[in-house]
């Protein structure tokens, strides 16, 4: 009812129209219910974990560049895949966190190097390397938003278990 009162109050000229942000029109565009949500998760997080096993063939093929693009497409499916949870906006907003913006960096630059160590050198070990980082980085990425679990991480790494 307070929706429809304000627009009259700007239809009449009493009140001025307030311009929506970019992040409120994406945020109203992205209005799902939380089992739409579970669902887009599902798939998503499915579909990267299979453009990323699928990637594995071309590896032993010596396809390189091939098996970065596949591999580096199914982990950017994967983190997508959250935005679904809690909204793209809110997760990107998130990712950017004082906290987690150094594992978001380096992972995010993990895939790019993948990319163009694949293109450039085509050296299989390199890309087996930068695929590792890639994992690594995603682990620590993972553990962000765990609360404690990247601490609980190094306590186990230089405690020696």
């Amino acid at each position: 009812m307070a929706g429809m009162i304000d627009k009259v109050k700007v239809a009449v000229g009493l009140q001025e129209q307030q311009e929506k942000s970019l992040i409120s029109t994406v945020d109203e565009w992205v209005s799902l219910t939380w089992k739409q949500r579970l669902i887009g998760f599902g798939v998503c997080i499915g579909i990267g974990f299979l453009l990323s096993i699928a990637s594995l063939p071309l590896l032993w093929t010596m396809n390189i560049p091939a098996f970065a693009v596949m591999y580096s497409l199914g982990a950017i499916v994967s983190i997508c895949s959250t935005m679904f949870l809690m909204g793209p906006c809110k997760q990107l907003a998130r990712m950017l966190d004082g906290h987690r913006i150094l594992a978001t960096i380096v992972y995010f630059a993990a895939i790019i190097g993948t990319l163009v160590v694949a293109f450039k050198t085509k050296n299989a070990g390199l890309c087996l390397i930068c695929i590792v980082i890639q994992f690594l980085a995603l682990c620590w990425y993972c553990l962000t938003w765990i609360p404690g679990g990247q601490a609980a991480l190094k306590a186990m790494i230089f405690r020696g278990g």
